[in-house]
């Protein structure tokens, strides 16, 4: 997190418009910085408190009803939001080696279940090509959500450019563990007609109840809004993005060297495709998973699963099909750390740990 004399300069705006409240200055002001950032033609930047919040936003925004397709391979705040909304998870199995939703398996569960919209998840906040999910979103006549939770901090333009963006909306965290962390807040890249909607769903749906009664989507809404504190550390962070993801692309880097030897369990992306939260592997099972978490513990490194139950094992919530791929990704997957400031000396000790408790885990089975 940046150091508060790197932020708290901006609050010096709203002290001089005497506006501390919801969509100041501040707000304004980060959601233009990320569209210029990262921005595509034909977008605009809403911000909000965090990102399931966001999610919601979206759903709520198009007046979205009934089921929503979703992963069974996501961290459960995918399915939060889809209930958040007041709709129906749906969830469906993901391809058992990227752990993303394929479009043909996309196109068969709108088919059976009647949805008008779909989050997909990129798992990690690896970008992926979601160019086919978005053509047969359209072709479904629904709405696609890109779940981008750690993502934000890369050229987007390679993963979206050849998609017409008139139906796609993606969503990213500002959480505090992610590399575009400023505390807690999310933000969500949408076609620029649907801004005002998305506003209006994040602020209780006010924006579309006219003062003699008259109503449009969204009819109701969430108190979604970013505050501008959060907005403030975010101006910070993007004076600095540049430089936090080049060094955690070339702790990345460091990984994929390290695991040379290894490099069947590690998930096989370019390094340009992300920011990198964290850097995921897939040991050969459970058990082998549980010594790794266990032995790195003992060296005082934590490890976190991800994502860990899958939907399909958290109950409440109807499948398309039995989810195998997605139970299996959720019990042999877990990150390792990756670091915007991290120094080489700690970077070697760290990766050196991990590599000797992995060959320790495997010589013992």
């Amino acid at each position: 997190m940046p150091e508060v004399e790197f932020w708290a300069h901006h609050l010096e705006q709203n002290k001089s418009r005497n506006w501390h409240s919801n969509f100041g200055p501040l707000s304004e002001k980060l959601e233009s910085t990320l569209h210029l950032m990262y921005g595509l033609n034909g977008e605009s930047v809403v911000t909000a408190c965090n990102a399931t919040s966001g999610l919601s936003a979206c759903l709520i925004a198009q007046d979205i009803r009934g089921p929503v397709l979703c992963p069974a391979f996501t961290f459960q705040a995918s399915a939060c939001a889809i209930l958040g909304a007041g709709c129906q998870p749906i969830i469906l199995d993901v391809d058992a080696q990227t752990g993303i939703v394929a479009p043909d398996q996309l196109r068969l569960a709108f088919a059976e279940s009647e949805a008008k919209a779909a989050i997909i998840v990129a798992p990690y906040g690896i970008s992926f090509d979601a160019t086919q999910h978005a053509r047969v979103c359209k072709e479904a006549g629904a709405r696609l959500i890109i779940d981008n939770a750690a993502g934000l901090g890369i050229n987007r333009k390679r993963f979206l450019a050849r998609v017409m963006v008139d139906n796609v909306d993606e969503v990213f965290s500002l959480h505090a563990t992610k590399p575009f962390g400023i505390g807690e807040g999310g933000a969500v890249f949408t076609p620029t007609q649907n801004a005002a909607a998305l506003r209006s769903a994040i602020n209780f749906g006010l924006a579309t109840h006219s003062g003699n009664g008259a109503t449009k989507p969204p009819y109701w809404g969430i108190n979604g809004k970013m505050s501008e504190v959060a907005a403030a550390v975010g101006l910070a962070v993007a004076e600095r993005m540049a430089e936090r993801v080049c060094r955690r692309q070339e702790m990345v880097r460091e990984w994929y060297e390290t695991f040379a030897d290894h490099s069947d369990i590690v998930y096989k992306a370019e390094i340009e495709s992300s920011p990198w939260q964290v850097f995921p592997i897939f040991l050969q099972s459970e058990t082998l998973l549980l010594k790794f978490i266990h032995k790195m513990a003992a060296k005082r490194i934590e490890l976190r699963r991800y994502y860990f139950p899958s939907l399909g094992d958290c109950g409440g919530m109807k499948a398309i099909q039995e989810c195998t791929n997605s139970r299996k990704l959720s019990q042999v997957a877990v990150v390792l750390p990756v670091r915007s400031f991290m120094q080489k000396k700690q970077r070697s000790s760290l990766m050196a740990t991990a590599l000797e408790s992995l060959e320790q885990v495997l010589t013992e089975g």
